[in-house]
């Protein structure tokens, strides 16, 4: 990737929506404002989340070849996170993945911004209320336009990559880019967050697998 995708180019960045007609939303980059994490600069954060994206972008690709293949282990990944391994389920996955190597290679270091509910109400979409101490990023779903990703203080606690069943910096970026509606347009149902949770919503209800978030992103990044 060429080095000049980790710099911030210009103080502010202007873009018209695709929510309300004719709208226009300004990404204010203050710099006069605290880092979005305060266990690093600014400068490190965009390096790392960009390195991260750049990671999880490789590893979509395998699972597009593993598609594309279609033999034994990969149907099993498929059915493991999905509950079923048809060819819908595969077709689906594979418009899917493609559309999100897409988006997160248009990813800059101006898409991941301090969450702000003001924001939020800019680009389409009501400010989350709910559940709030235990949010690490959002985004607004119909933002094809910017694909802005809204940061949390708690996404910077995490660890880059997810070890195990733990949820991770890089496995929140797939996650977020999974709700853009020209991705996956994936939903978070209550109560399926996590590898344990996603695996059972597999197993008992496939339909909704195939369209939540976090199955969607631990198929991806889940370590065999």
């Amino acid at each position: 990737m060429p080095h000049d995708d980790y710099e911030y180019v210009t103080v502010h960045d202007s873009a018209v929506t695709n929510t309300v007609h004719g709208s226009k939303v300004e990404l204010l980059l203050a710099v006069d404002e605290p880092p979005i994490c305060e266990n690093m600069t600014d400068a490190e954060f965009r390096t790392r989340v960009l390195t991260l994206r750049d990671d999880a972008v490789k590893i979509i690709a395998q699972r597009i070849d593993e598609l594309d293949a279609w033999k034994g282990p990969a149907r099993a990944r498929v059915r493991e996170w999905f509950g079923i391994a048809d060819e819908p389920i595969r077709s689906v996955l594979t418009n899917g993945l493609a559309a999100l190597v897409t988006v997160m290679n248009g990813l800059a270091a101006r898409n991941f911004v301090r969450s702000d509910p003001e924001l939020d109400r800019a680009l389409g979409c009501t400010p989350n209320t709910k559940n709030l101490a235990g949010e690490v990023a959002h985004v607004c779903g119909p933002d094809t336009a910017t694909h802005t990703i809204s940061i949390t203080p708690k996404f910077c606690e995490l660890p880059d990559t997810s070890a195990g069943t733990f949820s991770s910096m890089q496995l929140t970026i797939v996650h977020e880019c999974a709700h853009f509606l020209d991705t996956f347009g994936a939903l978070d149902y209550k109560n399926t967050y996590g590898q344990f949770l996603s695996k059972r919503l597999a197993k008992e209800n496939p339909a909704m697998a195939i369209r939540n978030a976090d199955n969607i992103a631990w198929y991806i990044l889940c370590v065999d």
